[in-house]
C-alpha cells in the first residue's frame, strides 16, 4: 500500500443536490474523526461502522462547515483495497471546496487523475485493462458500450487474454525443455508445439476481427454529411438531432465551419459532421470550409451524400461523386416535395439511394434503417468480447505478428534457439495489455485520461 492519503471531489463540478469528498489509504479514518462530529454516537467504529452511513457535522474547530453523511470503508474490501471515507455533502461549490481543503489540512494529499483506479490496480483488485473499462464505462454514450465496459470491467478479456498467453505458454515451455534438456539432434517433435501455437493464434486473430465492430460501438461512427450548398445538409442534421442545431437559409455557403454532434441511433451511436456546402468559390472562408468537407469525408466511417432532386445534375454534383467513390456511402435525394428534374442515372455505383423531403420529414426514418443494416451488431451481445481499446489492438497485431513470425520460422527448420525470440515477444506483448510488466510510462498514460476523484 502507498504510504500517503489520496483525496479529491469525486462528483462533477458545479451546484447540484449531493456532492462526494473521497480519501483513500491508512490516515482516511484518522483524518475523518479529526473533522466528523456525528450528531448520535461516539466516533466512528472501525468493526461496527463498516459500510454504515454516519450522519453528523464537518467541523472545523468550532465552526460547522456542512452537514453530512459520511461512510468508512475497511480495506482490503474496497476499491482500492485500502481503507476509504466518502464524505456525502451538500452540492455547493463553497462547501465541498472548504471540506476538500479541510480533508487535505488534515494529513491528505491531492488525488492524481485516476489515481483511485491506479491504486486499484497496483494493489492487484483489478488489471490494467479493467481500469481501462472503468474509463470505458464512464466515457459510454450508448447501451451496447456502457455494456461491454461493464464485460470487460467483469474480466472477459483479461480471462481470454490469459487463456491465449496459457498457449503460447506451453508451447514456450516445450521449446525450452528441447533447447536445454535434450541431447543435440534430438530436439522434441515440433507438431505439439505447433499446436498450442495455431490455437494462440487463432484466439488473437479472433479478437482482433471485433475490433471494427468494437470501435463503433465505443467511439461511434463517423460520419459526414457532404453536397453542395443548399441541397438540405443542415436540414438534415436537425432532423436527426430533432432540434434546430444548425442554420438552415436560402442563401448559399451558410455553413462554413465544422458543426459535429453526437445522436444516439439503436445500440450505437452517429458523431455525425454537418459540413460547408462543396462548390467552387472564390470566398477565402468558404474554401477553407469546403477543403474540410472534403478532408473529412476522406476520413469518415460513413458519407451521406445529398443531392438536391429538384436541380439538373451539374459539374459540382460530379465532384461529389468522384468523393464518394469506393466510400461507404448512403445517398439522399432531397426536395422530392418540389418536381424532379435530377437524372438517377447518374449514379452507376451500387449504393443505398433514398428520396427524401426533409421540409415534409420524409425519408429519415428510412435513413436511420439504412444505417443500421449497414452497421449490423445485431449478433453482438452483452457477454461479447469485444476489441474497443487502441492500445490492446496494437499489442494484439504486435504479438500476432510475432506469432505468425516464429511460425514460420519453426515449420521452416529455423533453430529453436531463434524461434523462442519472437514467440517469447508475443507473450509478453498480451502481457501488457492486462498489466503485465507494465512500464511507468504505459501507466501514467492510461491513468491521466481519467479525471479526478475516480
Amino acid at each position: 500500500m502507498s504510504e500517503a492519503t489520496i483525496a479529491a471531489i469525486s462528483t462533477p463540478t458545479g451546484t447540484g443536490g449531493i456532492s462526494i469528498v473521497r480519501m483513500s489509504g491508512d490516515k482516511s479514518k484518522e483524518i475523518i474523526d479529526k473533522i466528523f462530529s456525528p450528531l448520535a454516537g461516539g466516533p466512528i467504529d472501525r468493526k461496527k461502522d463498516n459500510r454504515r452511513m454516519r450522519y453528523g457535522n464537518i467541523v472545523d474547530g468550532d465552526e460547522v462547515i456542512d452537514e453530512v453523511m459520511v461512510s468508512f470503508m475497511a480495506g482490503p474490501a474496497t476499491y482500492t483495497r485500502e481503507d476509504i471515507v466518502e464524505i456525502n455533502c451538500h452540492g455547493s461549490f463553497i462547501s465541498v471546496k472548504k471540506i476538500l481543503n479541510l480533508v487535505l489540512d488534515s494529513g491528505a494529499v491531492l488525488a492524481e487523475p485516476g489515481e483511485f483506479t491506479k491504486r486499484a490496480f497496483l494493489n492487484g483488485r483489478i488489471d490494467l485493462s479493467q481500469a481501462e473499462a472503468v474509463l470505458d464505462i464512464i466515457n459510454s454514450t450508448n447501451d451496447m458500450s456502457q455494456a461491454q465496459g461493464i464485460n470487460q470491467l467483469r474480466g472477459s478479456l483479461k480471462d481470454e487474454i490469459e487463456k491465449i498467453r496459457q498457449s503460447l505458454l506451453e508451447a514456450l515451455s516445450r521449446l525450452e525443455y528441447s533447447i536445454n534438456f535434450t541431447e543435440d539432434g534430438e530436439d522434441l517433435e515440433p507438431d505439439e508445439i505447433i499446436a498450442y501455437m495455431d490455437q494462440a493464434k487463432y484466439l488473437i486473430d479472433k479478437l482482433l476481427n471485433t475490433s471494427n465492430k468494437g470501435k463503433i460501438i465505443k467511439d461511434g461512427i463517423n460520419t459526414t454529411i457532404i453536397g453542395k450548398p443548399n441541397v438540405g445538409k443542415s436540414s438534415l442534421l436537425n432532423a436527426l438531432l430533432k432540434e434546430n442545431r444548425a442554420i438552415v437559409t436560402d442563401i448559399p455557403g451558410t455553413t462554413r465551419d465544422l458543426i459535429s454532434e453526437y445522436i444516439n441511433l439503436g445500440s450505437f451511436t452517429l458523431k455525425i459532421n454537418d459540413t460547408a456546402g462543396i462548390r467552387d468559390t472564390e470566398d477565402i472562408v468558404e474554401k477553407i470550409g469546403v477543403d474540410k468537407s472534403i478532408e473529412l469525408s476522406q476520413s469518415s466511417d460513413l458519407i451521406i451524400a445529398i443531392f438536391d432532386a429538384s436541380r439538373e445534375f451539374d459539374h459540382e454534383d460530379e465532384k461529389i461523386l468522384d468523393l464518394i467513390k469506393d466510400k461507404n456511402t448512403i445517398i439522399i435525394l432531397n426536395k422530392q416535395d418540389l418536381s424532379t428534374k435530377f437524372d438517377k442515372s447518374k449514379f452507376a455505383m451500387d449504393l443505398p439511394i433514398i428520396e427524401a423531403s426533409m421540409t415534409e420529414n420524409i425519408g429519415i426514418d428510412k435513413l436511420e434503417e439504412t444505417i443500421t443494416d449497414i452497421f449490423d451488431t445485431s449478433e453482438i451481445n452483452r457477454e461479447s468480447i469485444l476489441i474497443t481499446n487502441t492500445r490492446h489492438e496494437r499489442l494484439l497485431n504486435s504479438a500476432r505478428e510475432k506469432l505468425a513470425s516464429s511460425l514460420n520460422d519453426i515449420r521452416i527448420g529455423i533453430p529453436l534457439d531463434a524461434v523462442e525470440v519472437d514467440l517469447r515477444g508475443s507473450y509478453d506483448d498480451l502481457g501488457l495489455i492486462i498489466g503485465q510488466s507494465v512500464s511507468d510510462e504505459i501507466m501514467d498514460k492510461v491513468f491521466k485520461e481519467f479525471c479526478v476523484g475516480k
